[in-house]
């Protein structure tokens, strides 16, 4: 379990889905990646924001997935936002709407780090900016 606190000062608690939930996510993950030409490549030289822009078309397939989402929500089934066990209704709310994205990327990058060792710079960055 992890436990972080968002920018909107809600806490958020990260527990790993079950491995079959995972890699149900890892796989959704891949297949939106798979056509849009991912690349990890990190030179010397590469910045985060060189990933980030050579990764763009896999960054906006993953985030416009149906399915990276139905996934995501059944990993979040284990995971609490401002004590509370995860609901959709929760961000109905304009003020808790705010933090669905942010609590979304942290189950993700959470249940999927442990499949990519090696991109563990980008998940830090990415988790950085949507955490205090």
């Amino acid at each position: 379990m992890n436990k972080y606190k968002l920018k909107s000062n809600k806490n958020v608690e990260i527990n790993l889905a079950p491995i079959e939930t995972a890699l149900s996510l890892y796989r959704a993950v891949i297949h939106e990646c798979k056509g849009a030409g991912l690349d990890l490549t990190i030179a010397e030289e590469t910045t985060v924001a060189d990933l980030f822009k050579n990764n763009i078309d896999a960054i906006l397939s993953v985030m416009g997935s149906e399915l990276v989402l139905e996934t995501a929500k059944d990993c979040a089934v284990h995971c609490l936002y401002d004590n509370q066990k995860f609901s959709m209704d929760l961000f109905e709310d304009r003020k808790t709407r705010v933090d669905f994205i942010p609590f979304m990327t942290l189950i993700i990058i959470e249940n999927l780090r442990y499949f990519f060792e090696e991109a563990h710079i980008i998940f830090d960055v990415v988790q950085s900016q949507i955490i205090k």
